[in-house]
């Protein structure tokens, strides 16, 4: 048996006049940078079919991520358990999605109906109509596109800005695919750090990962898709120094411009190409919830919100009503917070997707302990559960972390980070 494989890819533009996902903002877009992209690389060894899918969007809900595995195998006959869908994660795209902005339930579905979901169907669809033999080369590098981004001041206040002491991942992983001829087939780039390079613009693009993109494919030969790792507490090394919403085109294309050149060397230092075999390994994943707020706490603080005192979000508004719905309901919620992982090996390396907007360090975490010699989390991938940090972060707060402990009615434990590395681990016990 030999690994096949093809790609595909469909542009995935909104028409220019809709709101943009990333830092609730008002303004609609106006022009296009650079054209959004679906691209799916479907993967074939024997019986087993594995569809991996990246789109160029911010966040795309639990829904529709189940939607899109679904339809999507279906398109390209892949079982949809094997199938991974992520997000690159850009602030510079449509909205798709309510979480984190002010926006209905109803905003962004007839972008999702009219272009994402049918345009990622075709790209599924036509990712396997020209399979063919690879090799596969891997290699690793160190790269400084991103920096923590929780900024510690003076008075103990976690802030989001640049963070030069604070964790973040700094390998890039190139997975290149040659065809038996000898000529690049495909690339697979991984990186970590917040696709916000742009700031607050009004045009629409993919940002820093679109440059990187574009020039390694053009080296290579062959298109190339991007996984964003675990990046919640990442942001990209703008060379203005801060990243909450401060950058502009120009840092799109001057980091852009660096993640380029650190793809491309890592893409050269791959020295061999052998054959690789692929595997996926299954298993439900089970966290336990923390007890539900007290409704005499959760009226309380729902009268702080509606009287301008408590939170500013429109979230917590959102999560206090359904704690009191429940509790006048006599309800508790589910007991353990519960999904479907799917591990996806591809000769040496691990694929594992993260559901979050996870902390960087435990990606740092799941790569030391896992057996294999390539563990690459993809974060944004199979679901959209809010931010995920470490449980040493917990008590510094900011706002990742607020995110968090109001995601849900009923709150995931101060150790989800640890909970959630160990299942996996145990779940990567298959692959071997």
């Amino acid at each position: 048996m030999q690994l096949k494989i093809g790609i595909s890819r469909e542009i995935i533009t909104p028409k220019l006049g809709g709101l943009f996902a990333g830092y609730g903002a008002k303004e609609p877009s106006d022009s296009v940078h650079d054209d959004l992209a679906v691209t799916a690389l479907a993967l074939e060894y024997g019986q087993m079919k594995v569809l991996l899918i990246n789109a160029a969007v911010c966040l795309i809900s639990n829904e529709l991520f189940e939607e899109l595995r679904e339809r999507c195998g279906k398109a390209a006959g892949v079982d949809k358990a094997n199938v991974l869908v992520s997000t690159t994660h850009t602030h510079s795209g449509p909205v798709t999605t309510n979480f984190g902005t002010n926006n209905t339930d109803t905003e962004g579905n007839d972008y999702c109906s009219e272009i994402l979901i049918p345009r990622s169907i075709a790209a599924a669809g036509s990712s396997v109509r020209e399979m063919k033999p690879v090799k596969m080369g891997i290699a690793v590098s160190k790269s400084m596109v991103g920096i923590n981004r929780r900024k510690l001041l003076e008075e103990n206040k976690v802030i989001l800005g640049h963070n030069p002491w604070g964790i973040y991942d700094p390998e890039m992983t190139v997975i290149s695919f040659r065809g038996e001829d000898g000529k690049p087939a495909a690339n697979l780039i991984h990186y970590a750090a917040h696709c916000t390079a742009a700031g607050r613009i009004t045009s629409v693009s993919r940002d820093w990962c679109g440059v990187m993109i574009d020039r390694l494919e053009k080296e290579s030969g062959a298109m190339t898709v991007f996984f964003n790792g675990c990046a919640g507490d990442v942001a990209p090394r703008i060379s203005k120094g801060q990243s909450a919403g401060g950058g502009t085109l120009e840092y799109v294309i001057e980091l852009g411009s660096v993640a380029a050149a650190d793809a491309v060397r890592t893409y050269k230092d791959i020295r061999e190409y052998r054959d690789a075999d692929l595997a996926t390994a299954r298993g439900e994943i089970h966290i336990p919830y923390d007890p539900i707020k007290p409704l005499d706490q959760a009226r309380k603080e729902y009268a702080a919100v509606e009287n301008g005192t408590g939170r500013w979000d429109g979230t917590y508004r959102r999560i206090l009503s359904r704690v009191i719905e429940m509790h006048e309901k006599g309800e508790t919620g589910p007991a353990d917070f519960v999904f479907n992982q799917t591990l996806v090996r591809l000769g040496p390396a691990v694929l594992a997707p993260v559901p979050f907007e996870a902390f960087s360090e435990i990606s740092l975490r799941m790569r030391a302990y896992s057996k294999f010699g390539y563990t690459l989390a993809l974060g944004y991938t199979n679901g959209s559960n809010s931010y995920l940090p470490t449980q040493d972060q917990i008590c510094k707060g900011g706002y990742e972390v607020e995110r968090f402990l109001w995601a849900m009615p009923r709150q995931l434990p101060a150790d989800t980070d640890t909970k959630l590395i160990n299942a996996n681990l145990k779940i990567m016990e298959g692959l071997l």
